[in-house]
């Protein structure tokens, strides 16, 4: 191997160790946002309650590139 050839190498690790996907199921925010029934001021309303995400463990990425399943 040439001194190109290592460096080459050493930059697609490098590159390859940073990249990361946008979670597919939180659009990134760590959390998803979970309809419930609510009375807000006397009326029955649909209320947004989050829960973290299960998919990402409420970080907003996946490690490498991952598919959308």
């Amino acid at each position: 191997m040439t001194g190109d050839d290592e460096e080459a190498e050493f930059v697609a690790d490098s590159v390859a160790e940073k990249m990361y996907t946008v979670c597919h199921q939180c659009g990134g925010i760590g959390e998803v946002p979970i309809p419930v029934i609510a009375v807000l001021g006397g009326v029955g309303r649909t209320a947004t309650a989050n829960r973290t995400c299960h998919v990402c463990d409420t970080n907003g990425r996946l490690t490498g590139m991952v598919p959308p399943i």
